[in-house]
């Protein structure tokens, strides 16, 4: 919860300077999302490393942008995303899903007035983290992870007049992990099995938005 309260302060902060040079806006699209590698554990041995495959998510929220010399400006923009990976075995498909707010600080560039090019730092409060799994594998039953991770986006954009859109690139800089017990994982064994899930992820967002002023 503190970390909310900071990315709520840093974001009100951001908006508040240069009020004068300040446009707003609101924005939503589609994430291609991926994640890390899911292991299973008895204990301290390994029994299954899977690899992630691409979910479609999506995302919405506010923006702002603020006006600097030149061709130059800054983004801050506060998104909340859902993003999806799933993880398949035979027949069988896991998924992770993701709930997030999140805090894009973006350096801009405007390009021959229609174009833009921007990168920066996102900074993200991960709400809700779940693992859903076939009924033949098993329930969850406890989890744990990470409520805050940092990752970098870079992206191009268009922008007629108040509307605009872009695509961005995103890929994590925190090492990130959520664990899950599973309840019965092996259908012949009684104990409880491990499952983690390395949630550093990389993900393509494109976004459309509308600008107030």
């Amino acid at each position: 919860m503190k970390n909310l309260y900071i990315f709520l302060f840093v974001f009100s902060f951001a908006i508040s300077a240069n009020g004068q040079f300040l446009n707003w806006g609101i924005k939503g699209g589609i994430n291609y999302n991926t994640n890390g590698d899911l292991r299973t554990f008895e204990g301290a041995a390994e029994l299954l490393e899977l690899s992630s495959n691409d979910e479609v998510g999506f995302h919405f929220g506010i923006l702002s942008e603020i006006k600097l010399p030149l061709f130059l400006y800054i983004r801050p923009e506060l998104i909340y995303t859902h993003t999806e990976s799933s993880y398949s075995v035979e027949d069988d498909k896991s998924k992770l899903k993701m709930d997030k707010l999140e805090l894009p600080i973006l350096l801009g560039f405007r390009v021959l007035k229609i174009g833009r090019f921007f990168f920066g730092p996102n900074f993200s409060y991960i709400m809700n983290t779940k693992l859903t799994v076939p009924e033949a594998v098993g329930s969850i039953s406890n989890v744990t992870y990470e409520d805050f991770i940092v990752s970098g986006q870079v992206g191009l954009g268009l922008n007629f007049g108040k509307i605009g859109t872009d695509i961005r690139w995103e890929t994590g800089f925190s090492d990130s992990e959520a664990s899950f017990i599973l309840e019965n994982a092996i259908p012949d064994n009684p104990d409880v099995n491990v499952a983690l899930v390395d949630t550093s992820h990389s993900q393509f967002i494109l976004s459309f938005y509308y600008k107030f002023k």
